[in-house]
């Protein structure tokens, strides 16, 4: 799920109106199998990030899938938690050119891949870096980020990311 800046998120809980959806980019297509992301999309809506979780195997699952990865753990046996929404820059790529036209005055745009603090990863636009710091490519990996919301029309509302200065990720109880 990548998408150009668009200008940047709307503030959290301000909604795209009709007249505001003069949005004129590519949108998800959720059309193959829609009820296996619909939780997903409705937890941006409300601008949180829902992920499946295996109990099973003990894990998180992304992208939304009818199967968990492995041994084939089935949907309706993948629970829709709602996760933190921080982590961090795993790997990215500065846009210079885009290859979709719409996008073109975004252009220089952030894709990056965002390693969740939960250990799934998802991809987006990195947003809040300024011109001189995209020149100079100024974003790191593994620098701490958190989940924005873009309502870009009244249906869809989008996962993008931007930086914050926050301490390292509680550690995990250790086995001792």
């Amino acid at each position: 799920m990548t998408y150009g800046d668009g200008g940047g998120a709307k503030k959290a809980g301000k909604k795209a109106s009709a007249e505001e959806s003069s949005y004129n980019k590519p949108l998800p297509r959720a059309t193959l199998n829609p009820e296996v992301s619909k939780p997903f999309w409705d937890g941006t809506k409300k601008h949180e990030l829902w992920i499946q979780y295996d109990r099973r195997n003990n894990k998180f699952v992304f992208p939304p899938r009818e199967v968990s990865p492995g041994d084939l753990t089935p949907m309706d046996e993948l629970e829709w938690t709602k996760v933190s929404g921080k982590g961090r820059v795993y790997s990215y790529t500065m846009v210079y050119q885009s290859v979709i036209p719409a996008f073109n005055e975004d252009v220089p745009y952030v894709n990056a891949t965002i390693q969740l603090d939960e250990g799934v990863r998802m991809t987006g636009n990195v947003l809040g870096l300024t011109e001189k710091q995209k020149t100079n490519h100024e974003l790191r990996s593994n620098q701490r980020v958190e989940a924005v919301f873009d309502d870009v029309t009244p249906d869809w509302t989008l996962v993008k990311w931007q930086i914050i200065d926050d301490e390292e990720p509680p550690a995990p109880p250790s086995k001792e």
